[in-house]
This record gives C-alpha cells, sequence and structure tokens, in this order.
C-alpha cells in the first residue's frame, strides 16, 4: 500500500491509462491507487453526491443544492436541511465544467499531478507542513468539516488555494482509502510540493 498518491485533473482523456473497471467513489478511486493501480475516471463516473459537487462535475443550482442538503440529512451528516444548506454554502468547489481525473501512485506518475496527497501520521504531516512554512512563509488551509475530505478539503481546496490541505478526513474517505487509525491527509499542490520539499 502507498502513502502517496497523485491526483491530476484534465480536460481530455489521458493516453495509456486504464479507465475505472466501474463507477464508484473520488475516495474509491483514491484507495485503488494506494493499491498500486494508475486510473482515470470522467464526471459520470463518480456516484457520490458531494463529491460531484465539490468537484464541479454537478451545476451548482438551486436543484443540485436541495438534492445535495436532502441527501446529507438521510447520510445523518446534517440535523435538517436548513444546516445541511449551510455546510454546502462554505464549500469552495471546482467551477462546473467537464474534466477528467487520473488517480495513481506517485512514485509511478505518467505526468506530473496536479496535487500530491499523503497519508500520514500527525508528526510526518507536521514536519511537512514546516518544511513548506519555512520556505514560503505561508500556513496551511484550515476548513475542515469531517465530511467531504478527499473531494472537498484534499482535491477541490488546495487546487483553488494554491496552498497545503490538512484534513483528518471523513468516514467515507478513511474507510475507501484503508486509513488507519492514527493516519491523516495533506494534500499539496503539486508545484508547491516540488518547490518546498519535493526531491
Amino acid at each position: 500500500m502507498v502513502n502517496t498518491v497523485g491526483i491530476a485533473v484534465l480536460d481530455h482523456l489521458p493516453l495509456g491509462v486504464d479507465h475505472v473497471d466501474a463507477s464508484g467513489r473520488h475516495c474509491t478511486f483514491v484507495g485503488e491507487a494506494r493499491q498500486g493501480k494508475i486510473i482515470w475516471a470522467g464526471g459520470e463516473d463518480i456516484t457520490c453526491p458531494l463529491a460531484r459537487f465539490n468537484l464541479g462535475i454537478d451545476t451548482p443550482d438551486e436543484q443540485t443544492i436541495d438534492a445535495l442538503a436532502s441527501t446529507l440529512v438521510s447520510w445523518g451528516e446534517a440535523m435538517d436541511t436548513e444546516v445541511a444548506r449551510q455546510f454546502i454554502a462554505t464549500l469552495t468547489a471546482l467551477p462546473f465544467g467537464k474534466r477528467v481525473f487520473v488517480y495513481f501512485p506517485l512514485s509511478k506518475m505518467p505526468f506530473p499531478p496536479d496535487l500530491a496527497l499523503f497519508i500520514l501520521h500527525p508528526n510526518e504531516a507536521m514536519e511537512k507542513l514546516l518544511a513548506i512554512t519555512m520556505s514560503t512563509g505561508e500556513r496551511c488551509e484550515g476548513r475542515i468539516g469531517g465530511l467531504g475530505a478527499l473531494c472537498g478539503e484534499c482535491t477541490a481546496l488546495p487546487l483553488l488555494s494554491e496552498r497545503a490541505v490538512l484534513s483528518p478526513g471523513c468516514s467515507g474517505s478513511r474507510r475507501e482509502t484503508f486509513l488507519a487509525s492514527d493516519e491523516l491527509f495533506l494534500s499539496i499542490p503539486y508545484l508547491l510540493y516540488r518547490s518546498t520539499i519535493g526531491s
């Protein structure tokens, strides 16, 4: 099981990369990359409604927001639709558009990714964050909520902010990526990673 995954976001199909075997969650595909797979998924392959919103796959209109709010309540992740809508309003989603996501072990990258996603113990995450801060003088982003961790906190947010993001994950992402109880995610835009701590 690898502990560093690359995620690339493309506007075209990647040559020489296998399509996912079946539709699933964004976090499931990250878990498959942890197991050594190099795969791509289009928007139509990603089934989780929260991921579809965060990753800019579904149009962010009132109908989508209403449906997502109801889904969050049905999952038991919000007390009611008002709370769910408040949570949705705090999300930093990618702009709506057609895109392809490629997942792979960073050590086997077919091309440079947009994000380097690390699975780390807290002390390891601290060391990487400190190295970035020492190089840039900036702190990481910190918008976490225990929900939508990989799609929102570790994909959309670092892509848009161009800063590292630390996340303890959420129930789905922790399960789907085989995160141990003492591990968490650190997502770093690849250019930031290469200019600070990458070898």
